[in-house]
């Protein structure tokens, strides 16, 4: 689905195209990188639309890392409570028992 929607920008968000108006700058070349990344082909006479969907897609991506890493962090904070030493050690004896079955001496 494609929608067209008027967008009012503040002044910083002015800054920020100001600054990917320049595009052999160090800016540009980073925001090329990242647009790449997540399979956007950017050129130098890349309309400001383009740049402005390009930027929503990079914060997007940003806040999906940035679940992710809280979720993991959670997760690694959970751990000792789901994994319980004994069950390990008992699945890695097991394990071993098998290995030696298989393939004696």
């Amino acid at each position: 689905m494609t929608r067209r929607t008027t967008l009012t920008l503040t002044e910083r968000e002015e800054r920020t195209l100001a600054t990917l108006s320049d595009r052999k700058g160090a800016e540009w070349v980073l925001f090329e990188t990242l647009a790449a990344h997540l399979g956007y082909s950017l050129t130098p006479d890349a309309s400001e639309a383009t740049v402005i969907r390009v930027l929503m897609s990079i914060g997007a991506q940003v806040l999906i890392d940035e679940a992710l890493e809280q979720g993991y962090a959670q997760l690694a904070e959970n751990w000792p409570e789901i994994i319980d030493e004994d069950e390990t050690r008992e699945l890695r004896r097991r394990y071993a028992e098998d290995v030696d079955r298989v393939m004696p001496g």
